[in-house]
């Protein structure tokens, strides 16, 4: 993947997080500034995704601790073998909101 790639890929992630949370009705706020994405909860936390240009990595912070992740086998696949999808979700449940993510 080149980095035209990879910035389109990260980009449609960002949407497709954005479209589902607001669906599913999560009391959440978005922000995008540069190469990062940062969800804010009701309670003020918030889980903070970043694109990793020079790794061709996307990270995640939140509540549970920080995860990288490369792009394998058409997925984003962190080192242990989660997904990213799989983490997001997990962790926007540590911040208080219960949501399915599919990408």
């Amino acid at each position: 993947m080149n980095v035209v790639e990879f910035h389109q890929k990260i980009e449609q992630i960002w949407d497709k997080i954005e479209e589902q949370m607001e669906e599913q009705g999560c009391d959440v706020d978005f922000d995008r500034q540069g190469s990062v994405f940062t969800i804010t909860f009701g309670d003020r936390s918030q889980i903070v995704i970043n694109k990793q240009e020079p790794l061709l990595e996307l990270w995640i912070a939140s509540r549970l601790g920080g995860f990288h992740f490369a792009f394998k086998d058409n997925q984003w696949i962190a080192s242990d073998g989660k997904l990213f999808q799989d983490s997001l979700a997990e962790a926007c449940s540590a911040h208080g909101e219960d949501v399915e993510i599919h990408l």
